[in-house]
């Protein structure tokens, strides 16, 4: 765990200095939800029908965007290629470059999000209600985008590639956030049936996506 401590205090000390990059994330997602308050119209009842929807699209959007080129710098300078190399194994990069973009990407959307909630009709107190059961399904988010960019990692389009990809990962995350959301803003408590299947679908991703993004890098090195 000492290389992917390394790692992972590089890229955020390389996304602090660089002077907004851990920020885009967080920029997109509340251009989103804007939007999404201005193109339902001034109806607090219609904001809040739709706050869910825009809830987990923006935040599935705005962490897929931040992974896009999660792995590109260390492909063009080579130090992948090193690590690869030298080690049986890349379990502890890709741990690495998990949490990065959890804590870059992820977790101030999380934060974030019963404050631009309110654009959408609902009460602070809905929206941490909202903000805590998107926490529950966001790994499940995170570990897709990092499987997405891995597998498109080298590719020239390799974002857009990575969007097309992650569509039919993240539509189940999809249902059954916005389920959970919507059943909690009905006067369902926090932790139904949805928010567990949720949290199932996160522990799901945890453990069957290292492989296949491992798997990917590799051959991306070939």
């Amino acid at each position: 765990m000492s290389l992917a401590l390394a790692i992972l205090m590089r890229d955020l000390k390389s996304a602090f200095r660089s002077g907004g990059g851990w920020f885009y994330a967080l920029y997109f997602f509340a251009v989103f939800t804007a939007l999404a308050a201005i193109a339902f119209g001034p109806s607090l009842g219609a904001l809040a029908i739709a706050a869910p929807a825009a809830l987990w699209l923006a935040a599935a959007l705005a962490i897929q965007f931040a992974a896009t080129d999660l792995f590109e710098r260390d492909m063009t300078d080579g130090s992948l290629r090193v690590l690869a190399a030298e080690r049986q194994g890349l379990f502890s990069y890709w741990f690495a470059k998990a949490v990065f973009l959890a804590l870059t990407a992820a977790a101030p959307i999380i934060i974030a999000a019963p404050f631009f909630l309110t654009m959408l009709g609902l009460s602070f107190a809905q929206g941490a209600g909202a903000a805590l059961i998107l926490g529950v399904g966001a790994p499940a988010l995170v570990f897709i985008a990092v499987l997405t960019s891995a597998l498109s990692a080298g590719l020239r389009a390799g974002g857009l590639l990575a969007m097309i990809i992650a569509a039919p990962f993240t539509a189940p995350v999809l249902v059954f956030g916005v389920t959970a959301a919507k059943a909690f803003l009905a006067g369902a408590g926090l932790f139904g049936p949805e928010t567990l299947i949720l949290g199932a679908l996160s522990l799901f991703m945890a453990a069957a996506t290292p492989v296949f993004a491992i798997a990917a890098l590799r051959v991306s090195l070939e």
